[in-house]
């Protein structure tokens, strides 16, 4: 392969900026901006101060579980 077919080729340098250019760079930070708005719940939305367990298991009345702090708990009852 010649040398200059593995060169990538650079984006020409403009002086000035287009008015497509600056839209698309006004839409990209607007929407920016608007994904950091949605990010988070809406501020009339009240938040609960705890989490809440849904499921908890039972502990078992004879555990098969070999580990240390399972036996212990066992040991102390």
């Amino acid at each position: 392969m010649p040398k200059s077919a593995s060169r990538r080729r650079k984006k020409p340098k403009s002086c000035k900026d287009t008015a497509r250019e600056k839209s698309a760079r006004a839409c990209a930070k607007h929407l920016a901006d608007l994904k950091r708005a949605h990010s988070g719940p809406p501020p009339d939305v009240p938040l609960p101060s705890r989490s809440v367990v849904r499921l908890v298991s039972p502990v078992p009345d004879a555990s098969w579980c070999t580990s240390p702090a399972q036996l212990c708990a066992e040991l102390a009852e």
